[in-house]
């Protein structure tokens, strides 16, 4: 039966020494080295571009808001009647997104329809964390960055995972909304919370 072995050799003037793969501090080694080489090809993608999911911005006046669509909706019925009256259209071409306070760094995000009045709460804005730890906001920066004629959203913080108190890894988040849904399509690592919490 073949065995491979990997090693690494090192050469002196007098010997040679040989330390294989299997030892512990030579894969500690081999290790941080994946995952730097790991980090600098997932920091060279470059962020996605709002005018890269353009939609055109409807006009008109906003539907009233559908208490029936979300549980939610009637809860913050109030805010969201507010926002959706004094920011209008401001998201997606048709859609206003309204933040409500939820604790300290705590907000959970409706995204509601001006069309027809539907709110819709995904589940990664339902307790958005912006506690990120060691993260410098830069001047003018947001927790949520979006625009009224993309579909595009950036969010910098941790998404709750369920219902219980766990959130995912701390970092930039870029969603679009497509049929009523966010779809994750680009993530930059960043604070001090490099991994989701455990159950």
């Amino acid at each position: 039966m073949l065995r491979y072995r990997f090693a690494v050799i090192f050469e002196t003037d007098n010997a040679r020494a040989q330390t294989d793969l299997r030892e512990p501090n030579v894969r500690i080694i081999f290790s941080l080295v994946l995952c730097i080489l790991s980090s600098i090809a997932f920091a060279q993608k470059p962020e996605p571009r709002f005018e890269s999911y353009a939609v055109k911005v409807s006009s008109g006046k906003p539907a009233p808001l559908n208490l029936s669509s979300h549980k939610l909706a009637r809860t913050y019925r109030t805010s969201l009647r507010e926002q959706i009256r004094e920011e209008g259209v401001n998201f997606a071409g048709h859609y206003t997104i309204a933040a409500m306070g939820c604790g300290t760094g705590c907000s959970i995000t409706a995204i509601v329809d001006t069309s027809n009045g539907r709110a819709y709460f995904p589940q990664v804005f339902e307790g958005w964390t912006s506690v990120v730890g060691d993260y410098e906001f830069k001047e003018g920066e947001d927790i949520r960055t979006f625009h009224a004629n993309s579909r595009l959203i950036r969010a910098i913080g941790r998404p709750r995972l369920g219902a219980d108190e766990r959130w995912g890894p701390s970092g930039i988040y870029f969603y679009e909304w497509v049929n009523n849904q966010l779809k994750q399509v680009h993530f930059v690592p960043a604070g001090s919370y490099p991994e989701s919490d455990r159950p």
